[in-house]
């Protein structure tokens, strides 16, 4: 499970970033805080179409979200 490790951790470092709450991300992919939080902590993994939505909040690129090469800041206004 390193990869979901990998993945979780890197999502969080975005949300945090952007000083975002978990409920506000889930409340955007359409899913509960509880499944969006289980995400973040590693323990599922999340969906193809969650990954695009989440590359479309945070405003970065899927290789981003995977492998926190270079995590970008985004202006969330657009998101909202």
């Amino acid at each position: 499970m390193p990869e979901s490790k990998n993945i979780s951790s890197n999502l969080k470092q975005l949300r945090e970033q952007r000083g975002l709450k978990q409920k506000f991300v889930a409340e955007k992919l359409g899913i509960s805080p509880n499944y969006y939080s289980q995400i973040e902590n590693g323990h599922r993994y999340p969906q193809v179409e969650h990954l695009l939505k989440l590359r479309d909040i945070f405003n970065v690129s899927l290789d981003d979200i995977f492998f926190n090469d270079k995590i970008a800041k985004c202006d969330i206004a657009n998101v909202i």
